[in-house]
């Protein structure tokens, strides 16, 4: 039995028309099908000439759909083109920026690798340096210079060294470059104490200079006066300087 061809798509017809090409029947239907057809518009005018309006408006807004479908389809293409373009364009951006961003990539990398590396050794550098290096200064209390005064009561000049420390609030290194200064002494070190307490170690590290202040400072200030060229006035600082280090074995240094 015949399929009923008014009733079949035309991919079925084609389908059908492959299948039996000796149908005539079936190839006519498919030539004659109405979705192949072109739509015929009807006559915009009468046998006599005079325009139909209905028939005008008809045609009028099957033009603007086909020029609308038309525009759609144009848009499409264009859109497409454009993406193809773009696609293009950004694969020869790529290409040609890659090693570059690779480069950036790398030195981020590098970058964030070295603070990386310093954030995890600064700790144990700056302990090893603590460890190493001597401080350059040190500080006594109000207490401690009231103390000093006594044992010193009968040497004007450390008394007046001890004012000058007082009114540095106990720096002796800001005293010590004080008492220099006033002294005339110009090309001061920049650690003055370190520096003089390291060429008065001998006469410092005496065994009966260590725990005798006054003995001390008469010693540092005869060193002084004969071989630094700096003023005798220095050795009070200097000797509380030493004293204040001796807790970090300042003569086995």
């Amino acid at each position: 039995m015949k399929p009923n061809f008014n009733e079949m798509t035309v991919a079925e017809l084609r389908k059908y028309v492959l299948a039996h090409r000796d149908d005539m029947e079936a190839l006519r239907a498919l030539f004659h099908h109405p979705s192949l057809k072109y739509q015929q518009m009807p006559p915009l005018v009468t046998e006599d000439g005079v325009p139909i309006a209905e028939n005008i408006r008809i045609a009028e807004e099957a033009i603007k759909k086909k020029a609308e479908v038309a525009r759609e389809k144009q848009k499409e293409r264009e859109k497409e083109i454009e993406e193809k373009l773009r696609q293009k364009l950004e694969q020869e951006i790529e290409e040609k920026l890659r090693p570059q961003i690779e480069l950036e990539v790398e030195q981020k990398l590098r970058q964030k690798l070295e603070k990386e590396i310093e954030a995890r050794l600064l700790p144990k550098i700056t302990g090893e340096n603590q460890e190493f290096d001597r401080p350059t200064t040190a500080t006594v209390t109000a207490e401690e210079i009231d103390r000093f005064r006594e044992q010193l009561k009968h040497d004007p000049e450390a008394l007046a060294a001890l004012d000058t420390i007082q009114e540095c609030e106990g720096n002796l290194e800001k005293a010590a470059r004080s008492i220099a200064t006033a002294a005339g002494n110009t090309d001061i070190e920049s650690d003055l104490l370190e520096q003089l307490s390291s060429r008065c170690r001998t006469v410092i590290c005496q065994e009966d200079m260590k725990e005798k202040l006054p003995v001390l400072i008469a010693a540092i200030a005869e060193f002084l006066a004969s071989s630094s060229g700096f003023p005798s006035k220095l050795a009070t600082p200097i000797a509380l300087f030493a004293m204040e280090k001796e807790s970090e074995d300042f003569c086995d240094f």
